[in-house]
């Protein structure tokens, strides 16, 4: 997918609230229909401080999915939305243990898949043993995880008696927002093609 053309537009309401939004315009260059896609934007400050981040998807307002066949054009709009209407949220893609010698420790991946940029996010791994009960937990945080990115983790047993350890789980504990800044703060936007999912059109 490739994106033509895009621009930082802010417009006031009839309360008198200012606005800010990303209107671009992407075409579908590929031979392939496009089942979803998305795009990233990026809203920064004078000073080239990120703000947030926002996403736009091949969703319709009512909720449903629609598909980009090859060359179609799709206008997009990404909102730059207040602390308070946003939607954080951290998803837990793997965790599995892992042993070696001296030490047993949880390894997976974690995605910021709400809206907004999370400042810091926390993790917790339970570790239990062959029985099923419970030894100890351990935690790790992660921080500046801006929408759709995806990040590494590792939590060590913090035990002496790691090998007692036979599998561990992972929940997502607390997750914190930037500091919201006001539309009128914004300076510029930058943006870039997201997750595709698509199918090979055949001749």
């Amino acid at each position: 997918m490739l994106i033509l053309s895009h621009h930082l537009e802010k417009s006031v309401d009839e309360e008198g609230e200012l606005s800010a939004q990303i209107v671009g315009v992407a075409r579908n260059n590929s031979a392939a229909e496009l089942q979803y896609a998305e795009v990233i934007g990026k809203f920064y400050d004078k000073h080239g401080t990120l703000l947030a981040t926002g996403l736009a998807k091949t969703v319709s307002e009512e909720g449903e999915s629609f598909t980009l066949d090859p060359g179609q054009i799709w206008d997009f709009t990404i909102a730059y939305s207040a602390e308070t209407e946003a939607h954080p949220s951290l998803k837990i893609l793997s965790c599995k243990l892992e042993k070696d010698g001296s030490t047993a420790k949880a390894v997976g991946e974690v995605q910021n898949d709400g809206d907004v940029m999370l400042s810091y996010a926390q993790i917790t791994a339970t570790f239990y043993d062959s029985t099923g009960s419970e030894l100890t937990t351990g935690t790790t945080g992660i921080v500046d995880l801006e929408v759709g990115e995806t990040r590494g983790y590792t939590i060590f047993y913090p035990g002496s008696n790691y090998k007692e350890v036979d599998h561990v789980t992972a929940v997502v504990g607390d997750l914190t927002t930037t500091n919201y800044a006001e539309p009128e703060e914004i300076h510029h936007t930058t943006v870039q093609v997201g997750a595709l999912r698509g199918s090979t059109v055949m001749p």
